[in-house]
């Protein structure tokens, strides 16, 4: 059974149960209120799944507990081969390494449970609840893993005219450029990562190619996203926040509109846990319970010729 699959099971489970019928309030009040912070977990990341997660395309560290908040990540880059001669002797050839220092944080959400929220049913919260924390500790996993590669310097192919102030759209001739510019440096670009619209309007825009109606059609009849010039394009609606410090785009110079990278070398992502852990919080003092959503992580840009930016002129 995969994973999802048992979270899934999980939460049936509980919904079918006795507890179901129970509010929040009478839940914290009993002995059985393990149970909401670990159905609110389930959820969580049942809707972590909904979004692009760029942990896979990153080189991933797991990190043990109890070794401090700043993580030195050593990453080899890929080195030539050598010929060798029969009888001759080998010569051993250092590889090249690249270090990057991950600082981890928290990061999720917090929620009071108000009398509002104390008087719902247990199924509500752990639908609401689960769906709205494990969203924001998507947005978090996102945020950081594009920060890191955007801050990369080097690579980039520039879009739209320097002080126009109107956001541009790239075409996948733009998209080929950045990928030879990363393989000129001796990387395999294998990911893209942007937003919807930045996607459809480039898929849209200049498919001369004929052999590629068949990859639209099935972006359109079925929302499977086709693999395009070799690369996973990976479209998230929070994109466009992320890459830009919380704001939308509106055609400043050097805004940055899609980020190309190669799997395992642009960015490092290094965690104490894989999944978001729930827990419930009390403070006696307010006579106040809190649920949190909270996820320990951080991320590094590892090699800047494994990335090419597409960007607003500048």
């Amino acid at each position: 059974m995969s994973r999802i699959e048992e979270l899934r099971n999980s939460i049936q489970e509980f919904y079918s149960s006795e507890y179901a019928n129970m509010t929040v309030k009478e839940l914290l009040t009993s002995t059985t209120n393990i149970a909401l912070p670990t159905m609110v977990q389930a959820r969580a990341v049942l809707e972590l799944k909904n979004w692009i997660d760029l942990r896979p395309y990153s080189f991933r560290v797991h990190v043990p507990k109890g070794v401090g908040k700043s993580i030195e990540v050593q990453h080899l880059t890929q080195p030539t081969y050598s010929n060798w001669t029969e009888g001759s002797e080998l010569s051993a050839v250092d590889p090249t390494v690249a270090k990057a220092t991950v600082t981890l944080e928290s990061f999720g959400k917090v929620t009071q449970i108000s009398d509002l929220l104390a008087n719902t049913s247990a199924i509500n919260f752990v639908e609401e609840i689960g769906r709205v924390h494990g969203a924001c500790v998507a947005q978090g996993i996102l945020d950081k893993i594009v920060d890191a590669i955007a801050a990369a310097t080097g690579n980039s192919v520039t879009v739209g005219t320097k002080g126009d102030a109107t956001e541009a759209d790239f075409t996948l001739g733009n998209v080929v450029t950045a990928i030879s510019s990363i393989l000129d440096d001796g990387f395999r670009p294998d990911f893209v990562v942007t937003s919807p619209d930045k996607l459809w309007t480039a898929f849209t825009t200049d498919y001369d190619v004929k052999q590629f109606y068949g990859a639209l059609n099935d972006l359109m009849v079925s929302r499977t996203i086709p693999k395009v010039l070799g690369l996973d394009w990976l479209m998230d609606p929070y994109f466009e926040l992320a890459v830009n410090a919380g704001s939308t785009w509106n055609g400043s110079d050097g805004e940055k509109y899609a980020i190309i990278g190669s799997r395992g070398y642009s960015a490092a992502w290094a965690e104490l846990q894989s999944e978001p852990v729930v827990e419930l919080y009390r403070v006696p003092t307010e006579l106040a319970v809190y649920v949190v959503t909270h996820l320990d992580g951080g991320a590094a840009k590892l090699i800047d010729d494994s990335i090419c930016i597409i960007k607003h002129a500048e």
